[in-house]
């Protein structure tokens, strides 16, 4: 059997990486495509969004926004509006 890997995100502390991942889920699935993320969700996504592999190619220049939209295979997921006006998307999976 697997070890629970506990994991903190933005000071939110979560007993394994998949309350996390079920976390940020909900987060995603508050919003419609096209929709702006709230301040208070996007605080934790950018926070969670340092997690990232790729964090630094993801940000480039600054992240303005974040919003979800449509991606492949009909699935939502979240994008980053950087501050240039380019978009680029990004797994919150790969954040955890």
């Amino acid at each position: 059997m697997a070890k629970r890997q506990p994991v903190e995100i933005g000071g939110v502390k979560f007993d394994k990486k998949g309350d996390a991942l079920d976390y940020l889920k909900d987060i995603l699935g508050k919003y419609k495509p096209e929709e702006t993320v709230v301040e208070q969700d996007s605080i934790f996504l950018r926070q969670a969004l340092d997690r990232h592999p790729e964090a630094q190619e993801k940000i480039g220049c600054g992240v303005a926004s974040f919003f979800v939209r449509r991606a492949d295979f009909s699935t939502t997921c979240f994008w980053i509006r950087r501050t240039d006006g380019t978009v680029v998307r990004f797994s919150y999976k790969s954040c955890v």
